[in-house]
């Protein structure tokens, strides 16, 4: 038996940059603690508002200087917003999502039924893997990610700038393409040797 996940077509997996970008987190239990915390280290510009806030999104709101308000959501705290994550009540977040989409902004909803959902992820070094399991499961997706050797990410530094020296070096493809094989290569067996 096949089971469809939240999405319906193929979601497409992306990195993106928010730094700077306004992002409007609305809710202040632990779903937007978690919106919130994961969307920290971005450098994106957070706002919050709600209602109530838990102890512990009171605590990471005030510990990391993020602007937040208490009171309810109103439609003008999408104006300029770049993202919103919905993760108050049910009606909240659908009322929210509406407004969403009619300014065309991207919204992740708490249901996980918005346009787009944050995966487990995990970031060590300059390596980080995400793991989506279409909404299934989610905490098969930490599993995943903890069962993943991350010691690759400490030499990336290292095999970019290996990279970069054979794409400026080289300039006919196929042969670039070769060399970056090859420095896989090499670097494959250097780890199995160490």
């Amino acid at each position: 038996m096949t089971m469809k996940g939240v999405y319906s077509m193929e979601a497409l997996p992306i990195f993106m940059n928010l730094e700077g970008k306004k992002i409007l987190v609305v809710g202040g239990g632990n779903a937007a603690f978690i919106k919130i915390k994961t969307v920290l280290k971005t450098g994106a510009d957070i706002y919050v508002v709600a209602k109530e806030y838990a102890q512990k999104t009171q605590k990471i709101l005030e510990e990391y200087h993020i602007n937040y308000e208490k009171r309810g959501i109103k439609q003008q705290d999408l104006d300029n917003v770049f993202i919103v994550f919905a993760a108050a009540e049910k009606n909240i977040n659908d009322s929210i999502a509406i407004w969403a989409k009619e300014r065309k902004i991207l919204c992740c909803k708490a249901d996980g039924k918005g346009d787009f959902i944050v995966p487990y992820h995990k970031r060590e070094g300059n390596l980080t893997v995400a793991v989506s399991t279409d909404g299934l499961f989610p905490l098969m997706g930490k599993k995943i990610c903890e069962n993943i050797d991350f010691s690759v990410g400490n030499d990336l530094v290292y095999l970019g700038e290996q990279r970069r020296k054979i794409l400026h070096d080289i300039k006919d493809k196929k042969e670039s393409k070769n060399a970056l094989q090859q420095l896989l290569k090499e670097y494959n067996t250097y780890e199995k040797n160490n």
